[in-house]
Parts: C-alpha cells; sequence; structure tokens
C-alpha cells in the first residue's frame, strides 16, 4: 500500500530518534509517544508519519497505542539526502525578547539547513551563560514542531552562538556567502546568486565550472540595529557578498526568513 503524495500532508508528524526507522515497525515513545497516545489519543488503525530529523520518513498504520507508547506497521518507508536541495545557513544575529524563536520557526519551516545565533555590536538580545543549554534545547524543540507541521524531514542543525570575528572560516566554507544589508543597492540577491556561483564553483580538468551537489549557501543577517560598516567590512573581507532584498527594509526577524524563501524559489528548493 502506498499514499500519494497530495495525502501526505494531512498526516500527523511524529518524530523518532535516528536509526529508530528501517525496520517492519516503528516504536513511537517518549514524549512524542506520550503525544501521541494520551494527548492525540491516535488509536490501531490510524494512519501516521514518522520521521527521524535526519533523512528517513515511513509512513505506517498503528497496530498499538497505550500507556505513552505507539507502535506502528509501516506502509512506505523513504530515505531523502540532503544532497536533494540546497543546504542554507543562516547565522542571524540575536535579537531582542523572543524574536529569535521566530526566526528558528519560520525558518524551519522553509527547510534551512542550519541555524548560527550571531553576536554583533549592535546585537541586544544576549544569552547568559548559564542559560544557553535550556536556550538551545527550547529553539530545537520549536525547529522540531515546525519542522513536523510543515512535512518536513530534516531538522536544522542549531548551534552555539558565534562572533563575527571568528566567521572567516564559515565564509570559506560555503560555495556562496551572502551579507543581507540594508545600505547596499547595486547587488541584488538573484543576481548576487548567480555571480557568485559561477565565481566560486569549482572547475574540472579543462577548466569548465561544474556544480557542487548540494549546494551550499551562507546567509548572514544582522541584529535590529543592522551590521556595522565595520562588520560588513570584515566579512566582505574574508569573502561574503552584500547583497539588497529589495527596496523594503525588512524587521530583522523576518528577514532570514524573506531571503531564505527568495533563496529557495531561485534554486529550486531547500532541504526537504
Amino acid at each position: 500500500m502506498k499514499l500519494d503524495n497530495d495525502s501526505i500532508w494531512r498526516l500527523t508528524t511524529f518524530l523518532v530518534p535516528p536509526g529508530a526507522i528501517g525496520g517492519a515497525d516503528v516504536v513511537i515513545d517518549g514524549p512524542e509517544g506520550h503525544h501521541a497516545a494520551d494527548v492525540l489519543r491516535v488509536r490501531p488503525g490510524d494512519t501516521v508519519r514518522v520521521i527521524d530529523g535526519e533523512g528517513m520518513e515511513a509512513l505506517g498504520t498503528v497496530a498499538e497505542s497505550g500507556g505513552g507508547v505507539v507502535r506502528a506497521t509501516c506502509i512506505e518507508t523513504r530515505k531523502y539526502s540532503r544532497s536533494d536541495g540546497v543546504l542554507l545557513t543562516v547565522a542571524q544575529a540575536l535579537l531582542k525578547g523572543r524574536a529569535f524563536d521566530d526566526v528558528i520557526r519560520r525558518c524551519s519551516e522553509l527547510g534551512v539547513g542550519r541555524i548560527i545565533p550571531l553576536s554583533t555590536e549592535r546585537s541586544i538580545g544576549r544569552i547568559p551563560s548559564d542559560a544557553l543549554e535550556s536556550r538551545l534545547d527550547r529553539w530545537r524543540g520549536i525547529a522540531a514542531a515546525a519542522t513536523k507541521q510543515s512535512r518536513g524531514v530534516f531538522l536544522p542543525l542549531i548551534e552555539s552562538p558565534h562572533e563575527v570575528v571568528g566567521f572567516e572560516s564559515m565564509v570559506h566554507e560555503a560555495d556562496v556567502a551572502l551579507i543581507a544589508w540594508e545600505e547596499e543597492s547595486a547587488a541584488g540577491l538573484a543576481d548576487a546568486l548567480r555571480v557568485r556561483v559561477r565565481d566560486s564553483a569549482p572547475r574540472d580538468v579543462v577548466g569548465s565550472p561544474r556544480r557542487h551537489s548540494p549546494e551550499s549557501i551562507l546567509l548572514i543577517v544582522g541584529p535590529e540595529g543592522g551590521l556595522s560598516g565595520d562588520e560588513v567590512e570584515m566579512l566582505k573581507g574574508f569573502g561574503a557578498a552584500p547583497v539588497s532584498a529589495g527596496r523594503r527594509i525588512l524587521k530583522a526577524d523576518w528577514a532570514a526568513a524573506a531571503i531564505a524563501a527568495m533563496v529557495s524559489s531561485e534554486r529550486g528548493g531547500l532541504l526537504p
């Protein structure tokens, strides 16, 4: 039995640990099992969707449900690769209040592969050292919920905060590194993507450009007050290119997701 893709979006999605999908059955336990069995009250005969956050997806028929545990018999199992879409890393400056939660949620829904909190000169939001682990746990929970809601397969990797001054290696690792900067007016996103891919693509033995698979793009977004001129110059020195997302000035908690959606449109999709 197979379900067509038009039906999958209707199914409730549950997250299991890596390695849990692959056999004839899949077991949903822990907090997800409690949510499935005791909150949503899935019952034998129901069809569910299960992901492991690292590329495995299963559709299953519930065989047993109760006591905080659900066991489903797999109807179909699918394996996806990170090469099935663009690997977009969003390096977002820390924001005040819980605005960064919205960045995590929106980027996770879109299929961003990695999210890096960035400490900048004008960052208002700061994370006390004794609160870092709990903050990361909260963000990862938000990312998981957003990925399930959007019917994604891969969970984004959420890293500890970085400093701009130590970001050179991140820029060098990317095929394309872009800076969302409100003071840039000449370089549009689409043109910058085309130019940067042409310039940075590796070359084969006869010198013809060939595309990486998967393509890796780094997007750097500033805080509420924007990146400072010194920070932009530093990032440009590392090899990143300032780009404009258009005539409108976007709020810091919207800019990353808006540009990620533009990149997805230009490149035919981010991670599944």
